[in-house]
């Protein structure tokens, strides 16, 4: 009985993963080596799996040849069918549309019938990454299909469900036709906030669901990625911070990352701070569409990061894709892109003209504030309004700068597949980004200069409030100290690479902007706030 237990383990994580390793297979089994050779042998005989490479080069797969009970999930958005998908070892997963759908076709499953070995991207992207999905693939004992998972995600980004076979929940057209279009409650849906927004409000949730379970098979938030995440409402009268309760079918309008509690988070203080600054600055100063956020003390003399949900509207759900489900990649190689394939795509969708402009912007702020943790899944779209699409609110945005030094990249991503390495860009690799944007070389460059000069000008005010703000805690100087660093050596880097030349910008120094930072900051001389 142990050992039919054991293969069928086996056979489940061969489900799972469309290929592995005996090293691979034993730690995630944690069964012996010599045990494992054994298992596969008999999988092998019976024709489940198959070897492919010689020696210690070698892996195995699936057999697709073999048939067995399938998987099959209906597909959902905003409860209306939009297709089915299952799995089988005969032919892998497949994905149909429902014969009524009439919407748009998914990005990559453009036909009526699709065929893959391993999940579709455009669904693989939702599931939690690392080791928040490795944990939820064990369950009583066995290991998960990917496509089981789907089942269990609730509230996950943009209107996506999904449900067994036997379950529909209907909802008539009617209802579907009262969504208000996201672009017509934007500004209710991200609010505004300041910089410092720091809540003195309590955090009304356990220790242990704020430090994430390592082992146990918990979810929290549906949210892809790799962080700890809790799904949370705020109760403003109150001033709590609650986690929402699924089973009183709550609905989270709300994300919190309690880094401080999140013991996988090292070497990283003031994580929270420093995402809330870089969120705060291009909301406000660059005037890019941005999420509500706030911090709120946590342990560890730290913070928690609190950031509002733009998908969720008074309990609509909005259409969103990130770019690892447009370019049809799964979420292990989010980092295995280019801006160059991004903008590429993101030319033929988008054709609003304020969304092209703000990605050439983003870009260029990810750049100046080594955004080094950039990559496929933290650039998305939105649908705003009868089949248009924008460039969705952003997120994510973090500098790894007070964390590497030097050593932090200015994108987690390549600029194009020629050079992978290359992580600088100088003048004409932005005219040529210009360029794949529709963009005049004078355009490119007007959008350029305006948001160096804004960093140039604003981003010392940031500076002085995070000093202020550490002092006013009597805590160290932790971010202050790098974010200092950082605006000298951008300024620095800029100017040899020739590119504030081009601009007509001068270097600034920050001790002469500290002098009379205020006034200069509230100045609007040559910039329109």
């Amino acid at each position: 009985m142990k050992k039919k237990a054991k293969l069928e383990e086996l056979k489940r994580l061969f489900e799972a993963c469309d290929k592995l390793t005996v090293k691979e297979i034993k730690a995630y089994t944690n069964q012996a080596e010599r045990t494992i050779r054994d298992y596969l042998h008999l999988l092998l005989e019976e024709g489940l799996i198959i070897a492919v490479g010689q020696t210690n080069k070698r892996y195995y797969q699936r057999n697709y040849a073999i048939d067995e009970k399938p998987i099959v999930v209906k597909v959902l958005q905003n409860s209306k069918e939009v297709g089915i998908v299952s799995f089988t070892y005969a032919k892998g997963y497949q994905f149909s549309y429902a014969s009524n759908y009439k919407g748009e076709r998914l990005p990559s499953l453009p036909k009526q019938n699709n065929n893959s070995y391993s999940l579709f991207p455009i669904f693989e992207n939702l599931i939690p990454e690392s080791t928040r999905r490795e944990r939820l693939l064990f369950k009583d004992g066995k290991i998960m299909n990917p496509l089981e998972l789907l089942l269990e995600l609730d509230n996950t980004h943009g209107n996506f469900d999904f449900v067994p076979l036997s379950s529909f929940p209907a909802q008539s057209k009617n209802e579907l036709d009262k969504i208000p279009t996201w672009i017509s409650v934007k500004k209710s849906i991200l609010g505004e906030n300041s910089f410092v927004n720091l809540l003195d409000y309590k955090v009304d949730i356990p220790l242990t669901a704020l430090k994430g379970s390592a082992t146990k098979r918990e979810l929290y938030s549906s949210l892809s990625g790799y962080q700890h995440k809790i799904d949370v409402n705020i109760d403003y009268n109150a001033k709590k911070i609650k986690q929402v309760q699924k089973d009183k079918g709550e609905v989270a309008q709300y994300l919190l990352k309690p880094y401080a509690s999140d013991e996988r988070i090292k070497n990283t203080p003031y994580l929270a701070l420093n995402e809330h600054l870089f969120m705060s600055f291009a909301k406000n100063e660059l005037k890019l569409d941005v999420p509500y956020t706030a911090i709120i003390l946590g342990e560890n003399r730290d913070f928690y990061f609190l950031v509002k949900r733009y998908d969720r509207y008074k309990g609509y759900k909005y259409h969103q894709y990130d770019f690892a489900q447009q370019l049809n990649i799964e979420s292990e190689d989010k980092y295995d892109i280019t801006i160059l394939s991004i903008l590429e795509k993101f030319s033929s969708i988008v054709k609003d003209k304020t969304s092209r402009d703000n990605i050439f912007k983003f870009i260029v702020y990810s750049s100046l504030i080594k955004h080094g943790d950039l990559h496929a899944k933290n650039i998305g779209l939105i649908e705003t309004k009868g089949g248009k699409w924008a460039l969705a609110p952003l997120y994510d945005i973090i500098s790894t700068y007070p964390y590497e030094g030097k050593n932090s990249d200015d994108f987690g991503i390549a600029y194009d597949y020629k050079n992978p390495k290359k992580r600088k860009l100088r003048f004409k690799e932005y005219v040529h980004m210009g360029e794949m944007l529709d963009f005049s070389v004078s355009k490119t460059k007007s959008l350029l200069k305006d948001t160096v000069k804004r960093f140039q000008i604003y981003f010392p005010k940031y500076i002085k409030e995070t000093e202020l703000f550490e002092k006013s805690l009597n805590y160290p100087p932790l971010l202050s100290k790098k974010l200092h660093s950082l605006y000298l050596e951008k300024n620095i880097e800029f100017d040899k690479l020739g590119i504030l030349k081009e601009l007509g910008l001068d270097r600034m120094d920050l001790d002469k902007c500290n002098k009379n930072l205020f006034p200069l900051v509230n100045s609007k001389k040559g910039l329109k706030r």
